[in-house]
């Protein structure tokens, strides 16, 4: 297992003979100088995941043009009233945990929707942004109406960093901040808020997540 490596160079003509690898800095540029060559007759390459989306085209569901999957309120509810969506239909996810929680909102969601025959929509409903480091969140929406008492919003980072901050803003104010060790592009992140913050907040629209030194 090598972190932080990318491959340089492909030799054979017919089929694989070898690759050349090499370190790459923060900014995934080659490091010159740290090429080695390693015989091989097999090569796979992973060249990103996107969520498996052909329903949610079909269904005419709003994409998110980051995830590529359907935007989702606090409820996993899509744009469409009455389709939820979880899971790596909604994003790629690491860690089989993350896709739990989304399941459970998802179900929950879904049965309160069977149950009273329509989404209990609000006026006041709160638009979750992507901030500074921050490359997509989950969800998109919040409904002040019906949200639990503790939020859970999922992010991915645009880059490793150490030392840092989590910092949730609103109208140009911080109202939250959590600090974190590590942060990665491959781990999924989150952090839990208290709907009773977000309701002090008077007449805010929108929230901004940002990555923060």
């Amino acid at each position: 297992l090598m972190l932080s490596h990318t491959v340089t160079d492909i030799k054979g003509k017919e089929r694989v003979e070898g690759v050349t690898l090499a370190q790459v800095d923060q900014e995934k540029r080659v490091i010159q100088g740290t090429e080695k060559y390693y015989a091989c007759d097999t090569l796979l390459l992973s060249c990103g995941l996107v969520p498996e989306n052909e329903l949610s085209r079909k269904a005419g569901l709003i994409i998110n043009p980051t995830t590529l999957g359907p935007s989702v309120n606090e409820s996993m509810e899509t744009s469409n009233e009455g389709i939820f969506a979880c899971g790596n239909v909604l994003h790629v996810h690491d860690l089989a945990d993350s896709v739990v929680k989304e399941a459970a909102l998802a179900g929950t969601g879904a049965a309160e929707y069977i149950k009273k025959g329509k989404s209990q929509e609000t006026q006041k409903k709160i638009r979750v942004c992507p901030g500074e480091g921050i490359r997509y969140v989950v969800p998109q929406t919040i409904n002040m109406g019906r949200a639990a008492d503790l939020l859970e919003i999922r992010f991915r980072v645009r880059k490793e960093q150490e030392n840092c901050f989590i910092r949730v803003y609103s109208a140009g104010e911080r109202i939250f901040e959590q600090r974190k060790k590590t942060v990665s592009p491959g781990k999924m992140e989150e952090v839990t808020i208290a709907k009773e913050m977000l309701s002090s907040c008077g007449g805010m629209r929108t929230l901004e997540i940002r990555l923060e030194e």
